[in-house]
């Protein structure tokens, strides 16, 4: 069901091939031609420097319009005229960016009673019939290896992208001596950084290239579950912290991680636990930690199903009393500093520091009903709460979802999310082991199933699908700083999630099919597809070569012959697994030009646009 959605939205990706034109202002596109027929429909394309974006429209001033002058879905720009015509038949549609950098545009259609078509023309007695296209031959497509996919498969789950080269050492250690080396890889270096920049390219070099590649994908999914945003804290040295915990930890244990990164200085900041005091403590911290770190905010059974009352409503995990009183627990912690006694300014050298002074000394009542007697210090409160919800029972099946949607699929069994809970609840080092819970996500039945469900896999988001692409092709990152401004405009942009929610909500439901989730599918609405595709295709074609750089020419040698080049292409990115359609489709496209090097990027481009490729199967 997933891929075959994928596929509906990744359609708007084959739209265009035209190279990039840099505009100074945001512009609209739609589909219109002429005067707009009541009851009709128009696609629109927000646009910013000629790059497609999201952007918020509004009908004649009226977000989203309504029924007198017609609806626009932002979601997807699908404009539906009104039924009746209004007072005024001209209809203003304007659409704004979502960004800091606030850009909008504004155009006129004007509305008409009457569907108006193009009248058929009539051939002359010597006009000549233009002849019908000649379908492209195609040869053979080479059978599949099934241990080249099943280890391609493994690395688009574990990694940052499949390469040869990797793809040849997983088959040849296999899988179990393939993880236990990826286990015990040092973790790659992320140097001090001056600017959030330099922080951010060191970061994307190591997802791109580290050796240490089932580590930085840890990194990537724990920074999507423990959010931290330099939207609040816009230093380098504010958000360094935050990526220092995730990656000593990876595969370490969650109690740890938890307490570490509940006293991070990052964290302390951007959710306001430094120098929350009493009498009246800030409850940020004490509602995310329980709502999005561990717990969520209803009961669940070990396979992930929702615990229901004899009404059939969900059952509350906890409720504004027990934020309340979590909130008081972690109060008195401040940033290291010259004060011994009371608070500091904001530092982040070090972890949060317990004040006593600052903690609220009265009786709590934490989760499952664990009393707190008053007088207790602030590190007895603080250790009170984190043993309270490390040994939660939601904790594991909550994990374990968040888990298995990062690196494998977004809708997953009950029986699947069971066996990965059980793994964490009780793993060969105890509750909370994360090497352990991570192995099973990944070796699980379920995950390895080569031959995919309807409904398994997961769309991969911005920075999965280019790097994805890029590793596919042996490409080199160069500099990647200012492609950061074009991952923002996809929804993406690396240590500025917009909200504690990251960039996209895991409970995002799959569009069109209630009780399905798609959570990338919140940044892949058909604008973002289509401006993602073109983002590509610009890496693709050298525009982007000092960002990142790919090498083309292998194809543009094979491009002489459509087959060949879309057997080589199959192999690199699919490893064999184009579909007929999409290689019919795509052959067709490479045909229509005799130049190598448009027929090379004609054919990588269209694979990489496809759901085939977008949808981590």
């Amino acid at each position: 069901m997933q891929r075959t959605q994928c596929r509906a939205w990744a359609a708007a990706c084959l739209m265009s091939l035209a190279a990039s034109s840099w505009a100074a202002t945001a512009t609209l596109e739609h589909t219109a031609r002429g005067e707009v027929a009541l009851g009709s429909k128009v696609w629109f394309l927000g646009k910013v420097d000629g790059v497609g974006t999201f952007m918020k429209f509004s009908v004649n001033g009226v977000a989203g319009g309504n029924a007198v002058y017609g609806t626009l879905n932002s979601q997807n720009g699908e404009y539906k005229a009104p039924a009746a015509m209004p007072e005024n038949r001209y209809i203003t549609i304007t659409g704004t960016t979502s960004d800091k950098l606030t850009a909008s545009a504004t155009l006129k259609l004007k509305m008409t009673s009457t569907t108006t078509t193009s009248p058929t023309p009539t051939p002359t007695p010597t006009s000549t019939p233009t002849p019908a296209p000649v379908p492209v031959p195609l040869g053979e497509q080479p059978a599949t290896d099934p241990a080249t996919i099943a280890a391609a498969r493994l690395l688009e789950q574990a990694t940052f992208g499949s390469t040869t080269a990797e793809i040849a050492k997983l088959k040849a250690l296999g899988q179990a001596a393939w993880l236990a080396q990826q286990f015990d890889m040092p973790a790659s270096a992320l140097p001090v950084a001056a600017d959030l920049n330099a922080l951010r390219a060191n970061w994307y070099q190591n997802m791109a290239g580290g050796q240490d590649q089932l580590r930085q994908r840890m990194i990537f999914a724990l920074s999507q579950l423990f959010v931290v945003s330099a939207d609040k804290n816009p230093y380098a040295s504010e958000m360094q912290p935050w990526l220092t915990t995730l990656s000593a930890n990876a595969f370490g244990n969650f109690n740890t991680l938890l307490r570490e990164m509940s006293l991070n200085p990052s964290m302390g900041k951007y959710l306001d636990l430094g120098n929350s005091k009493a009498p009246a403590p800030n409850e940020n911290y004490a509602r995310e930690v329980m709502q999005l770190f561990t717990i969520g905010p209803v009961m669940l059974n070990q396979d992930g199903s929702v615990q229901t009352d004899r009404n059939g409503d969900a059952i509350p995990a906890y409720d504004q009393n027990r934020i309340g009183d979590i909130s008081r627990a972690l109060s008195g912690w401040t940033y290291a500093g010259t004060n011994a006694t009371g608070a500091n300014w904001e530092n982040f050298s070090g972890p949060l520091q317990p004040r006593e002074r600052l903690h609220d000394k009265a009786g709590k009542t934490l989760l499952m009903g664990t009393v707190l007697p008053a007088g207790q210090s602030t590190v007895q409160d603080f250790d009170a709460v984190m043993d309270n919800l490390f040994n939660h029972p939601n904790l594991p099946p909550f994990i374990a979802i968040r888990l298995i949607r990062s690196f494998t699929s977004s809708n997953p069994s009950p029986a699947y999310i069971e066996r990965v809970a059980n793994v964490f609840a009780s793993g060969p080092a105890g509750r909370g082991d994360l090497k352990a819970t991570l192995s099973a996500v990944l070796t699980d039945a379920e995950a390895r199933q080569d031959t995919p469900s309807a409904s398994q896999g997961k769309l991969k988001d911005p920075v999965l699908h280019s790097l994805s692409l890029f590793r596919a092709l042996d490409a080199t990152v160069v500099n990647p700083t200012n492609a950061f401004w074009e991952y923002g405009l996809l929804g993406q942009k690396l240590l500025n999630a917009p909200s504690v929610f990251n960039f996209y909500s895991p409970m995002t439901g799959l569009p069109g099919t209630p009780g399905q989730f798609g959570p990338e599918f919140q940044v892949y609405a058909p604008a973002l597809a289509i401006a993602r595709a073109n983002f590509l295709y610009r890496f693709l074609s050298d525009e982007y070569k000092g960002m990142v750089a790919i090498d083309i020419a292998p194809y543009v040698a094979a491009a002489g012959d459509v087959t060949t080049l879309l057997n080589l292409v199959d192999a690199r990115l699919l490893q064999g697994r184009m579909s007929p359609a999409a290689r019919t489709a795509i052959a067709s496209s490479v045909s229509a030009t005799t130049d190598k090097t448009q027929r090379a990027l004609t054919a990588l481009y269209l694979t990489a646009a496809t759901a085939e490729f977008a949808v981590q199967q």
